[in-house]
């Protein structure tokens, strides 16, 4: 007869240390600190529980321990590659919003020499905007989602402010009547945030505006300038005393010309968010070279050092376990630029060649037939995951980098983040970050 009673260690019930982990000395004290880049677990443990962790196999199956270990994902007993691709692909075909990037013109006032090679000088026409108010209406009944959420992108979107002003309210009268939560957000360079455009973005629900400031004085307007020439660095640094409601991230584009300036920047934010009490938030990001600036003549140097991981690991830190890269591999996020073209990446929507279709042919019923080049709506989708690249499913960043960019892995290249051979240094800016939240809602 079959004794049920028993008794299996860990190892013999199917459990396993999880290929995931990070670990380090603890900052401060004994102990180390552990985390999981699938479950998105990060603290310290004592040397007892390390102990245990390092025989874990030879416990009993039901020591306490052992679901202290499995909670926080450090030890498992399923296929965590099978569990990245599911999850992965869950996400990217029942998303419960309906996301849009607009770009009511595609003319820019500046002329930044990394960003696009070709600016457009037209705006959106009235019949763009109504087919545009058409496809989200057929978007939202076939979807069925909960929120809908629009990006008003460029160009510089804030060159026609009436465009953006009427298709919100369009946008806020159908939210209303679908019944689903309308919010929205601006990338714009600054220049024209003004108190009477902040209003309007305000009454037609934008919550968080981007910005982007290279340094301090000459060191910005060296690289963003204004078509003529002029600097561009008093008059957004103006706007951003006035009272804004809503928060603005605060993008720095470093490189190695302005890396010296990076930490004199930072601290120059911090006192700016204190004088006006606005929301500012710094964002650092490394300035990749790109053909276009190679185009134009523009000679930038990446940052390729310690600092430029240390500004990546800042970056990606705040995406410990999003289990999607981006939108683009979202069946419901669009990109739509000035003449009605559909694109499932916002890197892309300058180049016609990317676009898969247009608003008034397209029909999200029938997505695949009524695109006029199907693989550019499919290949993003299906790209979303490099489980094809043995590299990359060997990779213990996977669940965290998921294969990076799906446009620089499918059409250009595919680089590994640069703290990619540094984990300890993504490992002590994550709980930098992480614990410092965690400390401010316990003194709140």
């Amino acid at each position: 007869m079959e004794n049920t009673n028993s008794q299996r260690t860990a190892g013999e019930a199917g459990w396993r240390l999880s290929r995931y982990n990070l670990s380090m000395q603890a900052p401060e004290g004994d102990g180390y600190l552990i985390a999981n880049l699938l479950s998105g677990s990060c603290r310290i443990y004592n040397l007892a529980e390390c102990y245990l962790l390092s025989i874990f196999a030879s416990l009993d199956e039901h020591h306490p321990i052992i679901s202290d270990f499995a909670k926080a994902g450090l030890i498992v007993n399923f296929d965590e590659l099978a569990a990245i691709e599911a999850r992965s692909r869950a996400i990217t075909g029942f998303s419960n919003s309906l996301s849009l990037t607009i770009c009511p013109t595609m003319g820019c006032n500046f002329d930044c020499p990394y960003c696009f090679e070709n600016h457009g000088h037209g705006k959106m026409s009235r019949k763009t905007q109504d087919e545009i108010v058409d496809l989200a209406r057929r978007m939202l009944e076939q979807s069925r989602v909960e929120r809908f959420f629009v990006s008003w992108f460029g160009g510089e979107p804030l060159l026609v402010p009436e465009i953006i002003e009427s298709l919100s309210e369009r946008f806020m009268s159908l939210a209303e009547e679908l019944k689903v939560e309308y919010t929205a957000r601006i990338l714009t360079n600054g220049y024209f945030l003004s108190k009477a455009n902040i209003a309007m973005l305000n009454r037609v629900k934008v919550n968080r505006a981007s910005i982007t400031l290279d340094g301090i004085g000459s060191v910005h307007d060296r690289t963003r300038h204004l078509v003529n020439g002029e600097g561009t660095f008093g008059v957004i640094t103006e706007n951003l005393h006035n009272p804004i409601p809503f928060s603005v991230s605060i993008r720095h584009n470093v490189s190695a010309e302005n890396a010296e300036d990076y930490e004199r920047f930072r601290l120059f934010l911090e006192k700016l968010a204190a004088e006006t009490g606005n929301n500012l938030i710094f964002t650092p990001a490394l300035v990749k070279d790109n053909p276009a600036s190679k185009k134009r003549g523009a000679c930038f140097r990446p940052l390729l050092d310690e600092r430029a991981a240390h500004i990546e690991a800042l970056k990606y830190s705040a995406r410990m376990t999003s289990f999607v890269y981006c939108g683009a591999p979202k069946i419901w996020d669009l990109g739509i630029d000035d003449k009605g073209r559909l694109y499932k990446c916002w890197e892309v929507m300058t180049m016609p060649e990317f676009s898969f279709g247009t608003v008034s042919r397209w029909d999200p019923a029938n997505p695949i037939y009524t695109a006029d080049r199907p693989d550019l709506f499919t290949s993003f989708i299906n790209g979303s995951l490099p489980l094809e690249n043995d590299e990359c499913r060997a990779c213990i960043w996977l669940p965290h980098c998921l294969g990076g960019c799906p446009y620089e892995r499918l059409y250009s290249h595919v680089r590994c983040p640069l703290y990619k051979d540094d984990p300890e240094r993504f490992l002590r800016t994550y709980w930098n970050r992480w614990h410092i939240k965690t400390s401010d809602k316990t003194a709140k």
